[in-house]
């Protein structure tokens, strides 16, 4: 959920939406508005539904042994393992150039809005709103390629975790016919189980170890290697 909440920050670091310079002020305050809506265009979308309620329950006495259904956490298996750790710490790096850079665009535009303004007294109407409507047009303009920089990087960072699932694939078959199972499910979905099927740990530990932190494609599992282990 992190980088997630990283990218919905992001957009927001989008703040600035200036308005014509000759708007008044319930029209600026209608703008700032507006641009709310905008930027959370540019966010990945959150969970929409309230997280059903589950939980696991210690197995006691007689351990369990192969059971034909295992769970798994998606989010601690991708947030808690080498490869998500190291696509977290790229994206918060990523995020705060483009926050810092956002930071320094706003500054400028508002010293140039400021500075627009100072000389409305000297222009004609005419020549002022044209000089206005420029400006406006080219606010709109750099902020509308900053929220698509923001998406991009929702878009990449989506693409490393589909990536880091695909890449996983062979180990989780692999722990999966280990165990006698015949499915594994996200344990989101399942209302109450033995914590003993759960195989987050067991499939974090083996997956650092067989695919890394994922900076190197060659290294992870195929469908090509999948189908020799299985020969």
């Amino acid at each position: 959920m992190q980088s997630r909440t990283i990218c919905t920050g992001l957009a927001f670091c989008l703040f600035w939406g200036v308005s014509p310079v000759w708007a008044q002020q319930d029209d600026m305050s209608s703008a700032v508005s507006d641009l709310g809506s905008t930027t959370s265009e540019a966010t990945v979308d959150s969970e929409d539904h309230a997280a059903l309620p589950t939980r696991t329950i210690e197995a006691k006495g007689k351990a369990v042994g192969n059971a034909p259904i295992l769970t798994v956490n998606q989010e601690r298996l991708y947030e808690d393992s080498a490869w998500g750790q190291r696509a977290q710490r790229e994206l918060a790096r990523k995020g705060g150039e483009i926050a810092e850079e956002n930071d320094r665009i706003a500054a400028q535009l508002s010293a140039e809005e400021a500075e627009l303004t100072q000389k409305r007294a000297a222009l004609a109407p005419a020549e002022f709103r044209k000089l206005a409507e420029a400006f406006d047009a080219r606010a709109t303009s750099i902020r509308r390629e900053r929220a698509q920089m923001v998406q991009r990087l929702n878009a990449e960072a989506e693409a490393d975790r589909a990536a880091f699932f695909q890449a996983a694939l062979q180990v989780m078959g692999e722990v999966m016919q280990e165990r006698g199972a015949v499915a594994v499910l996200d344990r989101r979905t399942v209302f109450v189980s033995l914590d003993a099927i759960d195989i987050t740990t067991d499939l974090i530990e083996r997956l650092n170890m067989r695919i890394g932190d994922g900076s190197r494609p060659d290294e992870a599992p195929t469908p090509d290697a999948a189908t020799q282990s299985d020969n």
